[in-house]
């Protein structure tokens, strides 16, 4: 049945999905919350996501003053995420208008959580951009189960 001037469909909007399951992670029972919405964004990140190479910083930085080398290494790890633009609710005249929403999930990161410290390579308009992470938002219950980062493209 249909009520006049609306329309009906049967499969909801990825930020739908990810709506409910962000207002779910608000209550308290987070055992439930990981049995029930864990494999959801997966599910999401799959149907909808693209390949986005996420670098992360996993050994410090060392600066050598004699030689002015910097030491350390970086691991890609080639994710699913959902890429958008900020609202202007959502940036609250904090971030640039050159700033992206990065939705990722957590089945290619485990239990890794983002930092600032880490970036991200992701396509846009048949090239590959890169961007510096300035804000992470978890959401969790016991375990993650995705991340929403905001990007800054260098």
């Amino acid at each position: 049945m249909s009520t006049p001037g609306y329309s009906l469909t049967l499969e909801p909007s990825p930020w739908a999905v990810l709506g409910v399951i962000k207002c779910a992670l608000l209550e308290d029972e987070m055992s439930k919350i990981d049995d029930t919405f864990s494999p959801i964004p997966a599910q999401i990140f799959n149907d909808w996501g693209q390949d986005i190479t996420y670098i992360k910083t996993t050994t410090p930085r060392a600066y050598d003053p004699t030689t002015g080398a910097v030491t350390g290494a970086d691991t890609n790890v080639t994710v699913k995420g959902i890429i958008s633009r900020l609202t202007p609710r959502e940036s609250e005249g904090l971030y640039q208008s050159t700033d992206v929403k990065i939705l990722i999930g957590t089945a290619e990161l485990g239990d890794y959580y983002p930092t600032e410290a880490d970036r991200v390579q992701y396509p846009q308009a048949g090239q590959t951009r890169e961007a510096k992470i300035i804000n992470i938002l978890t959401y969790r219950g016991d375990k993650p189960i995705y991340h929403t980062l905001i990007v800054r493209p260098q």
